[in-house]
């Protein structure tokens, strides 16, 4: 038999695999006998084991020809003993819901304490709904278009600007990498917006020259898919290193470290830590462990659905941590960022969940956005902060001037059709949590609209509100991408209470 499965990368792409399945790999087991243990045996030999109610039972038959097939390609699969597929697929769907429960919103259907005021924004020349992310720079915004290839900065005195053409960015990050004084941005290039194991994957810098001007220049390129780019001097010799996610696909991804061996020239020589794919996040740390030296923490998706941090291995290399692994490879990490979350000095983690076409299943109660609280101790606790639909990233901000901070988070389901009308169902799709105390208080930004896969918190006006903005991604909808805005902003006015 044939089957078609849509595959989504935690934010950085979709495609569909045709599998097929004859059946019975071994015959040796039959549905009725099959044991409890045989399956957890198997499963665990690739990731944790897949509880039979994470996914509904009309999705498993999929699931299941999927791995089975993942076992002739993928190297990790390799130790995996012959199963019986049809025995699986009767053991899982006999035990599945027929359907995941619907939870209802988690905001309220009262006004938040704060008023925003809803702007939609057109980039112009390269520019539309297909944004993977937006990221604060010191002008203003970066804007990162994954579909159409551009590289855009905007302020509201200056207004769009296009930088070039990067392939298919997922990510900027803005630093000044040649030491001159002026900023630069690197640039995450997956390659190709669907998911490969080909190494498209490049990082690229746009240099910013005397004149304001940007010249792009390719860094490395070869590698897969690259996700995430992150500045860090980790060999404390006063020039920047690189770290690299390279989501790739299923056999070629990994972390590499770009080692900065001349500043003049700016030459990297490529080191790969892990070849692990599905790396969709890294964040430099530097005094998280100050005793190691410069490390850097990694979300892994995929299989993995894990954070690890890696740090320096006397005498070379980089030793791996798990901080925290989900408790299912359904669970979708989407993305992780950073911040002091309870103002204690260290560095706090917050990971969204959120990815769904894996399985095409929408409407997944489990998704939403977690705090990794440091305990100071090499220890992180992991707190729910709220339930959202298709999380697919979150950051941390003071958005209503408290002096602690809150949290801003943004929802991706491509499989909804837009706009939701809120009588068929109230669908959060960007929410702050108010922080109070102990609790994480959940506040509706925007319902019905969930097509932002990257969000973040700045100052737009210049008024000392911080302001939310979330691009706009549309590339896998009917309607050509080229048309619309690229980004949504709520400027943050004033407060109701």
């Amino acid at each position: 038999m044939t089957r078609r499965i849509l595959i989504w990368l935690a934010g950085v792409g979709v495609a569909t695999l045709v599998i097929s399945s004859s059946g019975c790999d071994s015959g040796s087991e039959s549905t009725a006998r099959l044991e409890d243990a045989r399956v957890h045996m198997v499963c665990e030999r690739c990731h944790s084991f897949p509880d039979p109610s994470v996914l509904p039972r009309p999705v498993w038959r999929a699931q299941i020809e999927h791995m089975a097939d993942l076992t002739r390609y993928v190297p990790a699969a390799s130790n995996i003993p012959d199963f019986d597929v049809e025995a699986f697929i009767a053991w899982y769907e006999s035990r599945a819901p027929e359907q995941l429960p619907m939870e209802q919103p988690i905001t309220s259907n009262e006004p938040g304490p704060l008023h925003f005021e809803r702007r939609s924004i057109r980039l112009g020349k390269g520019g539309g709904p297909g944004v993977a992310s937006v990221s604060r720079v010191d002008s203003g915004l970066a804007v990162a278009n994954m579909a159409l290839g551009s590289i855009h900065l905007l302020s509201l005195a200056k207004g769009p600007r296009l930088i070039g053409n990067a392939g298919h960015p997922a990510r900027v990050a803005e630093v000044d990498l040649d030491g001159n004084g002026r900023n630069d941005l690197l640039i995450a290039d997956l390659g190709h917006t669907l998911p490969t194991d080909e190494p498209t994957g490049r990082v690229l810098a746009a240099f910013q020259q005397k004149d304001g001007e940007f010249e792009l220049r390719i860094l490395v390129d070869g590698i897969g898919r690259v996700a995430d780019v992150r500045p860090v001097d980790l060999d404390l010799d006063g020039d920047l290193d690189l770290v690299v996610a390279a989501f790739g696909f299923l056999r070629e991804g990994g972390v590499y470290l770009l080692r900065n061996e001349s500043s003049e020239s700016l030459s990297f020589r490529v080191e790969q830590v892990t070849d692990r794919a599905g790396a969709v996040s890294v964040i430099p740390v530097v005094d998280l462990w100050p005793e190691t030296g410069p490390g850097f923490v990694v979300a892994f998706a995929q299989e993995l659905e894990s954070v690890s941090i890696f740090l320096p291995r006397s005498p070379v290399g980089y030793e791996e941590r798990v901080l925290y692994r989900a408790p299912h490879p359904a669970w979708g990490t989407s993305h992780l960022s950073s911040a002091d979350l309870d103002a204690d000095g260290d560095l706090d983690f917050l990971l969204s969940n959120g990815d769904t076409l894996d399985d095409g299943v929408a409407f997944k109660p489990y998704h939403g956005v977690r705090w990794l609280e440091n305990r100071g101790t090499g220890e992180f606790q992991v707190h729910l902060v709220g339930r959202l639909y298709g999380a697919s990233a979150a950051e941390a901000g003071d958005l209503d001037g408290d002096g602690d901070l809150d949290i801003i988070a943004s929802g991706f389901l491509a499989q909804i059709e837009l706009p939701v009308p809120k009588q068929a169902i109230r669908l959060d799709s960007v929410i702050w949590f108010e922080r109070d105390g102990d609790r994480w208080i959940p506040w509706e930004i925007e319902s019905g609209h969930p097509r932002h896969t990257g969000i973040t918190l700045i100052d737009l006006d210049d008024d000392g509100r911080l302001d939310v903005v979330a691009g706009v991604n549309r590339a896998w909808d009917v309607t050509p991408v080229e048309a619309g805005p690229s980004l949504e902003v709520w400027f943050n006015r004033r407060r109701r209470r």
